[in-house]
């Protein structure tokens, strides 16, 4: 395939790839990196992509493992992400993705709008933001324990919307 072609193709993904990148990841910033790094490696990679196959599923592949990179190194400085359960809702084998991921991240950002403000706020600050949930415990004066059940039922819940809203649209 030619550069130009491969750029074209590329170019025309952008604005789902950050879409994806970013139901997952949830900060703009680390989304940008993420997917100037899945970019980089696209282009380094470009001469094993067979023209004529699925390019979707060719960089969906590259973007959920620099996915999974960005969530090795946040896990080695103690940071927080999402669980893997949510991500589950996303990812699906190693091969790739099953399904429409757009779908997919699109039916988990309409599932997450739905939920109460306090609620949307825990899960935000478990999943990007600094702090421990211990500290967050301590700061609106819930016991920790509670904002695991909470968290649980809440990812629960998630994952039940995004089932749901998935099977209404492949009925559509």
């Amino acid at each position: 395939m030619a550069d130009d072609n491969f750029a074209e193709l590329l170019a025309s993904e952008q604005k789902r790839l950050r879409r994806v990148i970013r139901s997952v990841v949830l900060c703009n910033a680390t989304t940008a990196d993420i997917l100037q790094r899945a970019n980089l490696i696209a282009w380094k990679k470009r001469h094993e992509f067979g023209e004529g196959t699925n390019f979707r599923g060719w960089i969906n592949a590259i973007i959920r493992y620099e996915i999974l990179a960005h969530r090795r190194d946040r896990a080695r400085k103690k940071e927080i992400m999402l669980s893997r359960e949510t991500e589950n809702l996303l990812f699906v084998s190693d091969d790739g993705f099953e399904g429409d991921l757009e779908t997919e991240a699109l039916a988990l950002r309409d599932c997450l709008e739905v939920l109460r403000e306090q609620d949307r706020a825990l899960l935000k600050e478990r999943y990007s933001g600094e702090k421990t949930l211990r500290t967050y415990a301590e700061e609106t004066g819930r016991s920790e324990a509670g904002l695991r059940v909470t968290l649980h039922r809440l990812r629960q819940a998630l994952k039940k919307c995004v089932k749901f809203r998935m099977s209404k649209e492949h009925d559509s």
